[in-house]
């Protein structure tokens, strides 16, 4: 098997379905330059992690920042009438 280059490598499809990439970023948050991404990553409270081919999160670091939690039932609110 003949070795990988690193423009193979920068194309192998890994994406895991709770995983968001550079391309999901940049469509779920508008902005195209991957230092724009970061910027917006951290303004909202996303953690995210830089890669060989870019940024990239979950879908749970997104969910964490939305104040989502696994598991989680909402909070019980009491309506007075």
């Amino acid at each position: 098997m003949k070795p990988k280059t690193a423009e193979d490598r920068a194309t192998v499809d890994t994406h895991h379905p709770s995983a968001f990439n550079h391309e999901d970023l940049q469509r779920f948050t508008g902005y195209q330059r991957p230092a724009d991404i970061e910027r917006w990553c951290q303004q909202n409270g996303v953690r995210y992690f830089r890669g060989r081919i870019g940024i990239w999160t979950t879908l749970d670091a997104v969910n964490a920042a939305l104040g989502i939690g696994l598991g989680e039932q909402p909070p019980t609110q009491r309506i007075e009438f």
